[in-house]
This record gives structure tokens, sequence and C-alpha cells, in this order.
């Protein structure tokens, strides 16, 4: 069996639910062909995968993680020009924390993107290039390539004769507990029913929890999509008879952009799933706010943009705030500052991580509280950690568990810290919401600039630095004065009620008044 085929094979058990038969495929591919970059990819995907899915395995021997990390360093060494295998294999040495493997690649990859005699650009994968690659123009192009790889020509828009209510339709995977239900699940309860019908197309399974049944609840009609074809599931959605159908995954697992290549809506507009271009003609246009995407910014997006009037992240303020547990059971020190950052660990830099372990070593009651899964990533941060002179016991790190018990545990830190080029997102507007100010910094691309549009609607715009020097003499500033967190924690606990970031309903007439443009104007 030659390489395509292998991969192709294990390609087909993993989507038959067969991964570990797919693990054995395309460990047999490898050794039949180990001079074959694509094979060691598709190994090193499926790992990084497997561990991904596994939190409860993370931090123990069994990984995949390592494994993974090997399979990448295999592609990358027998295809170091290989943009799309440099990007890969510098994403998950980013999900390690290990940027003496990450750096080299990410430098090496904007220079073979952005050299004047690059080829065509390279069809990453979108989210790995909003990760790494902190210049919206790349960004652009790279989502161009893959769109036009990836997905199927879309048809034109057409117009359609506009009922009394605006009908609306939702395309998600992710009507379970995930962050995008979390954020968005009071959205879809305050629709006005008087001038909205509502419909839910759902591409995940039904997992039957409680988050499942109230996004029932919320919808007009409910459409169960997922065990239809592509085209199937654009006629269910064109049978409804939608003015706007509004895509909640762009470039995410998951996501099915396929769907809209069929026009199965006049209006087709994403929101909130992906932070950047779609770069796809089936997309008419993406929802942002003044801040994540400035005037000026629309040349690197070739959809329609439609800016709410503050922040686009919206925020359900039905969601728990369940009592903080003692800072011991959360393995917290009783009297210590807690500086946290709950990102995914691709999202973490050097620059980020150094600037607060030298924050730690100025103040020796300061403890720093991240989300770390995986052992191999603990082992690299407590590495840099004694680099810059800190005890690594000083790094307390956050085990996987479910949404209340992490709102609780948030509340027992006094600052979270945002990083770039991808920055803080549900978990910036969680640590909000539990009373905890964000410092953050406001980046060059939609992904790097979502903190500062938080803080801002959180009424805590001194908290957003305009750059990282900025940024690192505001930690310190706050570190030596900490009135100003305490002040900031107050404001949070007082004006919860009453800030726009948590105005649910607010937020919902908004975005019924932006739809309804949207349907007006079909692109």
């Amino acid at each position: 069996m030659d390489v395509r085929a292998a991969i192709a094979h294990a390609q087909s058990l993993r989507a038959a639910g067969d991964v570990r038969g797919a693990v054995a495929a395309l460990g047999s591919a490898v050794q039949r062909h180990p001079h074959a970059a694509d094979a060691w990819l598709a190994l090193g995907g499926l790992l990084l995968d497997i561990a991904l899915a596994q939190p409860a395995a993370a931090a123990a021997a069994r990984s995949p993680l390592p494994a993974a990390l090997e399979a990448f360093d295999r592609a990358a060494a027998l295809a170091p020009r290989e943009p799309a295998t440099l990007a890969q294999a510098a994403m998950a040495a980013r999900y390690a924390c290990d940027w003496a493997a990450s750096e080299p690649r990410v430098a090496a990859l904007h220079a073979l993107l952005a050299a004047p005699d690059a080829a065509a650009p390279a069809a990453l994968p979108p989210l790995v290039a909003v990760a790494l690659l902190d210049d919206p123009a790349l960004q652009l192009a790279c989502a161009r390539a893959y769109a036009s790889a990836a997905l199927p020509p879309a048809a034109p828009p057409f117009v359609r004769e506009r009922g009394t209510r605006l009908r609306v339709g939702y395309l998600s995977a992710d009507f379970h507990e995930h962050a995008t239900a979390h954020l968005a699940a009071g959205l879809f309860e305050r629709h006005d029913r008087a001038r909205v019908a509502t419909f839910a197309y759902a591409l995940d399974r039904d997992d039957g929890g409680p988050m499942r049944r109230r996004l029932r609840r919320a919808f007009g009609a409910w459409r169960d999509v997922r065990a239809l074809d592509d085209d199937a599931a654009a006629r269910v959605i064109a049978d409804d008879g939608l003015d706007v159908l509004v895509d909640l995954k762009g470039h995410t697992q998951g996501s099915r952009l396929a769907i809209l290549a069929r026009r199965p809506a006049p209006v087709q507009i994403h929101y909130l799933g992906f932070p950047g271009t779609l770069a796809y003609a089936g997309v008419d246009a993406l929802v942002a706010d003044g801040v994540v995407v400035p005037p000026g910014d629309e040349r690197h997006y070739t959809e329609r943009v439609l800016r709410l009037p503050v922040c686009y992240q919206v925020n359900d303020r039905e969601r728990p705030r369940p009592p903080a547990p003692a800072r011991a059971d959360a393995g917290l020190p009783e009297r210590a500052l807690v500086l946290c950052s709950f990102n995914q660990t691709y999202k973490l830099t050097r620059p980020f991580l150094e600037t607060w372990l030298d924050a730690l070593a100025r103040h020796p009651d300061a403890v720093l509280w991240l989300h770390v899964p995986h052992e191999c990533a603990r082992a690299h941060l407590r590495a840099a950690a004694a680099a810059r002179g800190v005890d690594a016991a000083r790094l307390v790190f956050a085990g996987h568990v479910a949404q209340a018990a992490h709102l609780a545990r948030l509340r027992c830190a006094d600052l979270a810290l945002d990083v770039l080029p991808y920055g803080s997102h549900t978990t910036g507007s969680d640590a909000l919401w539990c009373g905890v100010p964000l410092l953050t910094v406001t980046g060059s691309t939609f992904a790097g600039r979502v903190g500062t549009s938080l803080v801002r609607a959180a009424g805590l715009p001194q908290f957003a630095a305009p750059t990282f020097d900025a940024y690192r003499a505001k930690l310190e500033a706050l570190l030596a004065d900490r009135a100003q967190i305490a002040s900031a924690r107050a404001h949070l606990e007082r004006e919860r009620e009453r800030l726009p970031l948590f105005d649910t309903g607010g937020f919902a007439r908004s975005f019924e008044a932006l739809l309804e443009d949207a349907a007006g104007r079909p692109a």
C-alpha cells in the first residue's frame, strides 16, 4: 500500500470510530515508508488529537503527546521547507511548551510565507495560522489557500422575499457542554420570538446533558442534521426558508462549511467560532466589533464586516457563580497573590511566560496558576522557572474539571494574565465574570484583540496595554500597588449586573438589529 492509500485508510478507520486501528495503520505506514513526511505528519496529527481529547490521562505517562511530538519532528526534518509541515510541528511543540522546538519553526514559516518570491500561499489549517502568524495579511492568504484547497466552490447569494418575522438559523457542532454554548445559550433564549423565528441545526451527537436540554428549549425549531450528508443537510435548512444562516464553527473542529457551499440561505454569516477571516465565498459576512476589527482592517477580510456596538462576544448572565473553594482545596497557598492564565498551552509563548516569571522573582509572595494538562509541558515550564531563578513549586498546575467547578476555583485568583498572538476569549470572559480582572495587551489580529474588547466592555479599559512593553510595565505597577487589583475586583463584583459585557438581553437586541441589517442587504 502506498503512502497516500495508507493515510486514506487510516482516515477512514478514524471516521468509523476505530482510533486504535487508525494509529496502527499509520504506524505501519511510517515503518514501511520512513522517509514519507506526509505519513509522519498524519501520525502526529492523530496522536495529538488523541492527547487533547484525553484530559484525564494528560499528566500520566500514557499520554500520547510525546509520541505525537516525535512524529512531527520526523516530518519537519524530512520536509523543512514545507509550510504546512512546519506549522503543524510548531503547533504541537506549543502544546508541550517546547519553545526551543516551536520558535525556529515559526520563524522559518514566516520567512517562507513572506518571501518576495514565495510560491502560492500555503494551505495551512486556519486555526494553526491564527495561532502562529501574528500578521493579518498572512492569515488571510493562508485562509484563502485553505478554502480553495479544502472546500467546494460556493453558489452565489440569492434574494428571498421576507416574511413578517426574521427567520434565523444557527449551524453548530457545539450544542452541548462547550465554550460556545456556555457563552451563547442566553442569546438563543433571549431572542424576541414575536420578531425572530429561530432554528438550530445540530451537527453534534446528543449527549443528553443539561446544556443540550437547555438549548433545545431555547430554539423555536430544532433539526438534528449530524447524520445527513452536506446536500441533505442543506436541503433541510433551505426548506425552513431562512433569511440568515449563522455558522458558529468556521474553521474549527466539527465544522461543515461545505453545507454553506450549497447556499441554503440567502445570507450566510459567521459568528463566534473562528477569530479571523474564513476567506470562503459561502460566507457573506462576519460579526465583529470596532476593537477586534478596527476601521481600516476590512482589507484583511473577504467577508463584509458587521460590527456590534460594544463587544462582539456574547456572555450568558445565567451561567453559575459558585462560591470559591478554600485555596488549599485548589492547591494554592492561602496568603499568596495568585496570578493565573487558563489559556490552552498552545497559546503560551516564551516572552509572556518569562515576563510572568520575572514578576514572580521580584515578588516572592506571588504564584502562577496555569491550566497545563500534559506532564511534558509541565516539565518544560518548571525548567523555564528554574532558568529565571524561580522555585518551580511556585507554578501551580490546575487539572481538568467541569465548568461549574472551574468557575468556582477561578474565584481564588487575584489577576488573570492574557497572552499574544492568540489571546483569552472565553477564558477572559470567565475570569471577568468571576470577579477577576484581566490584564491584556492589544494585538494586531482579531485573535489578539479580543481581550481588549472584553475589558473595555467590563469597564476596565486601563487593563488593556497598547504594547508588550506597556503590558510588562502595567503588571509591575499592579504588583507594586495591589490596591489597583482590589479596586478592579470590587468594580467587577459591584457592577456585574450593569456591565455591558454581561448584558445578555441588550446584546440580543443589538444582535437582532445586526441580523436585520444583514438580511436587508444580501451580499
